[in-house]
């Protein structure tokens, strides 16, 4: 028990040291370009004609940016306050943390280039499809109104100094850091339980009872596998061994990709930070599809390989 509690808390600490540094300077990065960038543009550009090119525009975005499943949510902010389109932002939360980075040198050289490009389709087929749906339902009222609407001049968030009412670089790097600043006031607490739930999950669920479950060719291992990577949160580099042993180990491509997919794509802490920012049918529905994403893709490369 107490080793078990040891290697917790070291994964919960180390989690903290890696994601907080990363989540402040990501939510500094976005509010300072949002200085730059006129939300009217920003808007313009990512809506597209009828909604198509600004999805388009939203998986490409998501794809480049390296980002983690919770380091996604202070871009994801940014946009939200920019008033990008539902269906981008969708498209955008999906693709931002898939792991497409490992497609060539992880799967590739494990399953073949033909899974790892599906793979890759597969990611881009499920942001896509998500944020055209969400577009098509006029999903846009599933954003809180009072994450959106209030301003950091409100009562009781952080006072302005005069010198931000200038226009230098000064001024829009005060005026980003105090947006980080009360983003991670709201935020902060709930990275924490919940990081603390996740390393309380990752401690006490040994990559035997995984195996267990999710080896072999079974049907059900590709679902398990998948059910398995929600609640874990890891980033794409402390996967690449874990994915590696378990393939070893004799769990299916199907279901060591769909554990993947959910593992670094989908966590606690990342539903608790969007449940702050979007309602309950709208986080919901996210964790359904990306379950479901996953689980389809780990079908389709089975299937392949």
């Amino acid at each position: 028990m107490a080793e078990l509690l040891t290697n917790s808390a070291r994964f919960f600490v180390t989690i903290l040291l890696e994601l907080i540094p990363l989540f402040l300077i990501i939510t500094f990065l976005s509010g300072l370009t949002m200085e730059y960038v006129a939300p009217e543009m920003l808007k313009e550009k990512l809506a597209g004609r009828k909604g198509f090119v600004g999805r388009l525009a939203g998986v490409f975005l998501g794809f480049v940016t390296p980002f983690c499943s919770c380091s996604t949510i202070p871009l994801l902010a940014g946009m939200v306050r920019a008033g990008i389109p539902i269906g981008v932002l969708t498209a955008f939360l999906f693709a931002s943390p898939y792991p497409v980075e490992m497609a060539i040198p992880i799967l590739a050289p494990l399953f073949g280039i033909p899974s790892a490009l599906a793979f890759l389709i597969a990611g881009v087929s499920v942001a896509f499809v998500s944020g055209t749906l969400v577009d098509r339902l006029s999903w846009d009222d599933q954003v809180k109104d009072e994450f959106v609407s209030a301003p950091l001049e409100e009562p009781g968030a952080i006072d302005l100094p005069q010198v931000m009412m200038k226009d230098s670089f000064g001024a829009k790097a005060g005026r980003a850091w105090l947006y980080t600043l009360d983003f991670a006031r709201k935020l902060l607490p709930i990275i924490l339980v919940s990081s603390a739930i996740g390393a309380l999950i990752y401690g006490f669920i040994p990559e035997q009872v995984i195996l267990k479950y999710a080896g072999g060719s079974s049907l059900l291992a590709v679902p398990v596998a998948a059910l398995i990577g929600v609640p874990l949160y890891v980033n794409v580099a402390a996967v690449v061994p874990i994915v590696y042993s378990l393939s070893l180990k004799g769990m299916s491509h199907g279901a060591v990709v769909a554990f993947l997919v959910t593992a670094t794509s989908i966590s606690p802490p990342e539903i608790l930070m969007l449940a702050a920012m979007f309602k309950r049918r709208y986080v919901a529905a996210f964790a359904v599809a990306m379950v479901i994403g996953a689980i389809l893709t780990g079908y389709i490369l089975n299937v392949i390989s």
